[in-house]
């Protein structure tokens, strides 16, 4: 079915993911998709800006080299704006290049804020043990014991299955009422976590609690009310209390009743086909609909500033740290039995190493942000277009800088990234129709709207 701008879409269910080779992994969070959206190319009068580098000091490194070509990668197979880190064993390199907003011209910078999705995820998980740490709850307790009646089926979901996605919760974004009032324009209407909840509660389970591994937003939206229960106080004040503050995340924020992404804001776009403009959808949708599961905003130096803490034991203790970094027995891609989902954490291998971290996708923005076990090497990746409109060639430069920016230093990778000769040579724009990307995902039908 062709959509123009009369056609009214539907909400489907879409799974975060890497969106890259070998990293596939179930991150998600909530996207709206208007009509007429469409690929964007840059126009031979406003050439995409050139890279801007930012490096920890000492002598130069490849990790350098390497951001600036994965963001000129990105940028030249036709994305928006992109932002890419490495840290490899205390040495830092970042840079990012395009648009930042297409409206205004507006450069991509390093300190752009924009949303996070379902790295959110990662945070809320961590809440949720130190409230383990602390005997206040178990793993092994039950949704009904802290949420009486609030779901189906509560007596028989441990806080552990909903941590690792194995609750066979719906997810309440397939619900067809959830995005009516989005698509008839009130983007600010607000729902609360029960109503969300509830919305979930209308469909029956998917399967049995603890018998498979499938993705729901509906699960952290659990776990934020279990953590308003049990401390009393209100999810975004145990966040800043126990996480934001701490680490002195300044730029981290969870917006619950406001549009707007803190400034400079990274807008995030839909691409598609032929020559209508990218559709800006950084603010079509309340990021009450994903709260505890995707609503953070944050910038790629505060979300590596998180992950390192989390792994290298700044925030749990061991014996929780070790429950969280535990993949579940389920597979969650059936095509690379190495990718994992802890308590809250994606595990992937990249360039022979075991990496920790999530994806987040979210109103036309994807941030992939990965450390290994001991927090020497560290991988951000961002770019301000919805992954479900790229075309093939923008998926294939995706997958290339995923791969090659992290594995710059590593005997492991043998591929080739781009040559400082070949970095003067014009970047490669790739045509303009969708392609699919490839890995075991939820597809959006027929352009449909989509929160995951």
């Amino acid at each position: 079915m062709t959509r123009d701008a009369t056609t009214p879409a539907r909400p489907t269910r879409r799974r975060g993911r890497w969106v890259a080779a070998p990293l596939c992994a179930a991150g998600a969070a909530a996207a709206v998709l208007a009509p007429g959206a469409t690929a964007f190319a840059a126009s031979p009068h406003t050439p995409s800006p050139a890279a801007t580098p930012r490096t920890s000091p000492g002598r130069p490194w490849a990790g350098d080299h390497a951001v600036q070509q994965a963001v000129r990668q990105l940028t030249g197979a036709g994305l928006p704006g992109a932002i890419a880190l490495i840290q490899d064993h205390g040495r830092t390199a970042m840079a990012a290049a395009g648009y930042a907003d297409l409206a205004t011209k507006r450069p991509m910078t390093t300190a752009d804020h924009l949303r996070i999705g379902s790295n959110t995820k990662a945070f809320t998980a961590t809440l949720v043990l130190q409230l383990v740490a602390e005997g206040r709850l178990g793993l092994d307790d039950t949704a009904q014991q802290f949420l009486p009646g609030i779901i189906k089926g509560g007596d028989h979901i441990a806080v552990r299955q909903l941590l690792n996605h194995t609750s066979g919760l719906y997810p309440f974004e397939q619900d067809p009422a959830f995005a009516g009032p989005y698509l008839q324009g009130n983007a600010g209407y607000y729902r609360s976590p029960r109503h969300l909840v509830a919305l979930a509660n209308a469909h029956a389970p998917l399967f049995k609690p603890g018998t498979k591994f499938s993705y729901s937003n509906t699960n952290y939206i659990l776990l934020g009310l279990i953590i308003e229960k049990i401390t009393h106080h209100s999810y975004k004040q145990e966040l800043n209390r126990r996480i934001i503050q701490p680490l002195r995340l300044r730029d981290t924020q969870l917006p619950v009743r406001s549009l707007k992404v803190p400034e400079p804001a990274a807008h995030g776009y839909l691409l598609g086909q032929s020559s209508r403009a990218p559709r800006d959808i950084t603010s079509a949708i309340s990021p009450s609909t994903t709260w505890s599961a995707g609503a953070l905003t944050s910038t790629v130096n505060d979300l590596t500033r998180f992950d390192r803490a989390l792994v290298t034991g700044k925030l749990l203790p061991k014996a929780q740290l070790n429950e969280m970094m535990k993949a579940g027995p389920y597979k969650v891609d059936p095509t690379d039995p190495t990718k994992g989902y802890g308590l809250g954490l994606e595990k992937v291998r990249l360039c022979g190493v075991t990496m920790w971290g999530h994806t987040g996708t979210v109103l036309g923005t994807q941030t992939n942000a990965f450390t290994n076990a001991d927090g020497t090497r560290q991988l951000v990746l961002t770019t301000n277009a919805d992954p479900d409109t790229w075309n093939a060639g923008q998926v294939s430069a995706w997958l290339t800088t995923a791969r090659h920016t992290l594995c710059v230093n590593n005997p492991h990778d043998g591929g080739h990234f781009l040559s400082r000769r070949d970095h003067h040579q014009k970047p490669h724009t790739t045509s303009s129709h969708n392609g699919r990307i490839h890995g075991p995902r939820t597809h959006r039908a027929n352009g449909q709207p989509t929160t995951s």
